[in-house]
C-alpha cells in the first residue's frame, strides 16, 4: 500500500512524503525584487509541513515579459542572497527545492514578443543560453534544480506546439524537431551541472490541430531519453476543467501509460484536496506524486495537521480560484 507520507525516491532526490508543492505567482517583493519578509515565512510554513518536494513560485527572465508583474526576475540583484536564504531554510528541513523558470514571451533583441514561426536560429541560441544562465543561477542560489514551465501556454508550450509552430527547418516540422529546443537546454544543463531537471507538460491542449495525447507521450519520451529527471503534468483550465466536469481526472488514463513508458518520475497535477482521494489515486492508479499548489495558499502547513491526525485530512482551500486569478500567493476566502 502506498500512502501520500512515504519517505521516497525521486530521481536524484530523497523526499519525504509524495505531495509536491507547485507555486505560482510572487506579489510580494519590494523595489522589483526583493522579497517581503512574509514571502520567507509562507516557504518555511511549506518546507515545515511534511511536504516531499517545493516548486517555486514562477520567475521570469524579463521585466516585460507578460506576467513579470507578478513574478520574481531570476535577473534581478537580490535574487541568489534572497532566495539562498529560503534554499537554506527548505534544506534544514529535508526538502528539496526547484526553481520553477517560466517565460511566457521572449525578446529576441528585435521583437519584444518574437513566436515560434519568426524567431532566428540565433534568437533560438540567444534564448537557451538565457534559460541554461537561469539554471546556473539557481544552482548558485542553492536550489537543487530547474523546473521548465513548458505547458499550459507558456513559451515552450507554444514552441513544441503544432498549432503554433509551421516551421519549415530543423526547429519545426515534427515533434522531434518542434521538441529539439528543450532536448538541447536539458543536454547541456546536465552534461555542466549537477541539477534536477523537471519538466511541466500539456498532455493535451484541446485545440483542433494542437497538442493531443499521443504527440505529447511523443515529447515526454523524447524529453527523458535526453536527460529528464521528472515530468509534471499540467494543462489549460478548459482541458482539465472538461474532465472534471465527467467526474474524473482527465490525466489518469494518460499518466497509467505513460508510467509504462519512462523510467522516471511523473507527478499528477490537478483538484485533489482530500487524503482520501489522494491515497485512492496512489494505489489505483500507476501514479507515484501528486502535485498540489492553491491549498498551500490556503494553509501553508496543512500537511502537517494532516500526519498529526493520522494522516487523514481535507485542505480547507475552497476551489475559488481567487488567488490564481488576481495573481496573488494569498488565500481570500481563509
Amino acid at each position: 500500500m502506498k500512502d501520500l507520507f512515504d519517505e521516497c525516491e525521486f530521481g536524484n532526490l530523497h523526499l519525504n512524503s509524495r505531495i509536491i508543492r507547485t507555486g505560482t505567482w510572487e506579489r510580494e517583493i519590494e523595489n522589483g525584487g526583493f522579497l517581503e519578509t512574509s514571502v520567507f515565512e509562507r516557504y518555511e510554513k511549506i518546507a515545515s509541513s511534511g511536504v516531499g518536494l517545493i516548486n517555486s513560485e514562477m520567475f521570469v527572465m524579463d521585466p516585460r515579459d507578460r506576467f513579470a508583474e507578478y513574478c520574481n526576475n531570476i535577473n534581478h540583484k537580490s535574487f541568489i542572497k534572497d532566495y539562498k536564504e529560503i534554499t537554506d531554510m527548505a534544506h534544514e528541513y529535508n526538502v528539496p527545492i526547484l526553481g520553477q523558470l517560466a517565460p511566457f514571451y521572449y525578446n529576441d533583441g528585435n521583437n519584444q514578443k518574437v513566436e515560434a514561426n519568426d524567431i532566428s536560429i540565433e534568437g533560438i541560441r540567444r534564448f537557451q543560453a538565457e534559460v541554461i544562465m537561469a539554471a546556473k543561477k539557481f544552482s548558485f542560489a542553492g536550489f537543487d534544480g530547474i523546473q521548465i514551465n513548458m505547458g499550459n501556454n507558456f513559451y515552450l508550450a507554444r514552441f513544441v506546439n503544432p498549432y503554433f509552430n509551421q516551421r519549415t527547418d530543423n526547429y519545426g516540422g515534427n515533434t522531434l524537431n518542434r521538441t529539439r529546443i528543450v532536448l538541447e537546454i536539458i543536454r547541456t544543463i546536465k552534461n555542466n551541472m549537477d541539477m534536477h531537471v523537471g519538466l511541466r507538460i500539456n498532455p493535451t491542449d484541446g485545440r483542433k490541430g494542437g497538442m493531443d495525447y499521443k504527440e505529447s507521450m511523443e515529447i515526454a519520451k523524447l524529453l527523458a531519453r535526453n536527460g529528464a529527471d521528472s515530468i509534471q503534468l499540467t494543462g489549460r483550465t478548459i482541458t482539465l476543467m472538461q474532465g472534471y466536469l465527467e467526474g474524473h481526472n482527465p490525466y489518469l488514463d494518460y499518466v497509467n501509460e505513460l508510467s509504462d513508458e519512462l523510467d522516471i518520475p511523473i507527478v499528477l497535477g490537478g483538484t485533489m484536496r482530500d487524503s482520501e482521494s489522494i491515497n485512492n489515486v496512489l494505489n489505483n492508479t500507476k501514479v507515484d506524486f501528486v502535485s498540489m499548489s492553491k491549498p498551500f495558499v490556503a494553509q501553508g502547513d496543512f500537511l502537517k495537521d494532516w500526519k498529526a491526525n493520522g494522516g487523514k485530512g481535507t485542505s480547507i482551500c475552497q476551489t475559488c480560484n481567487n488567488c490564481y486569478s488576481k495573481k496573488e500567493s494569498r488565500c481570500f476566502k481563509n
